[in-house]
């Protein structure tokens, strides 16, 4: 049986309905055109960086971290919305918001390799960006919040 080992939730800026996820040790620098493009993807990679469709334009997402001791059960509220394999060199990773930087400090992974992530999301979609044009002054927190769970990949 898997346990998650460590929990980190944090606050991550959407721009453009996405945000990222790269390397703690090789960050993007305000130099967004090195991500990765989702041309209609949930997920998209590339190398040590990895970019996270949203369903809202511009807010601010909940994000929880949960890093584990192996493949961790599906989550009961659905199915994830995307998985994927992450090569991180320095053994943690980062949130950014693309233009703006990273959302709060590393998350720690406990050592280098490749990582398996796999992504939910709740909330979002047409209710969400209804609410958020409704409210005055608008919504930018609240209306999204994902999980993302990594445990290291399994060499085989």
């Amino acid at each position: 049986m898997t346990a998650v080992v460590h929990v980190s939730e944090r606050l991550v800026g959407v721009e453009r309905a996405q945000f990222a996820l790269c390397d703690a040790e090789a960050p993007f620098e305000g130099r967004p055109w090195q991500l990765p493009a989702l041309d209609g993807r949930e997920l998209a990679v590339n190398g040590s960086g990895l970019m996270v469709a949203s369903t809202v334009a511009m807010h601010d997402a909940d994000v929880r971290f949960e890093v584990w001791d192996g493949p961790p059960p599906e989550q009961p509220a659905g199915p994830p919305v995307g998985e994927c394999v992450l090569d991180v060199p320095s053994g943690a990773v980062t949130a950014w918001a693309v233009a703006h930087g990273p959302a709060g400090g590393p998350v720690e992974l406990g050592g280098p390799g490749a990582y398996a992530v796999r992504l939910y999301r709740h909330g979002g979609g047409p209710e969400a960006r209804a609410r958020q044009r409704a409210a005055d002054p608008p919504l930018f927190t609240g209306l999204e919040r994902y999980v993302i769970q990594l445990w290291a990949r399994v060499r085989g």
